[in-house]
């Protein structure tokens, strides 16, 4: 019989995720600080407001599907309470000996 540790590919799946979802809010954090130095040129004009709506927009809808990917994710792969991981270890320990 083959070990089947789902505690274990629970997590590692919820860590990808995170992985997933924190790529996501540095994206739109470097997005975001790129607009804010337009703001500090010497030679911010009309054009240059332009490319910080638009620099802002687009970080701010990274933020907004990085705040739904968190929700998906905490819906999906929810934190284990202790019990559950230590019955999913105790499961895990039964399919072993059994194998």
């Amino acid at each position: 019989m083959q070990y089947n540790d789902t505690y274990a590919k629970r997590m590692a799946c919820r860590q990808l995720a995170l992985e997933q979802n924190q790529k996501l809010l540095n994206e739109a954090n470097a997005i975001s600080r790129s607009a804010f130095d337009l703001l500090e040129r010497a030679d911010f004009d009309s054009v240059l407001f332009d490319e910080y709506l638009r620099l802002r927009a687009k970080a701010q809808t990274l933020f907004r599907e990085a705040i739904d990917h968190l929700g998906v994710l905490n819906t999906h792969f929810p934190v284990p309470t202790p019990s559950v991981a230590s019955e999913d270890a105790k499961v895990a320990r039964r399919e072993k000996e059994v194998a």
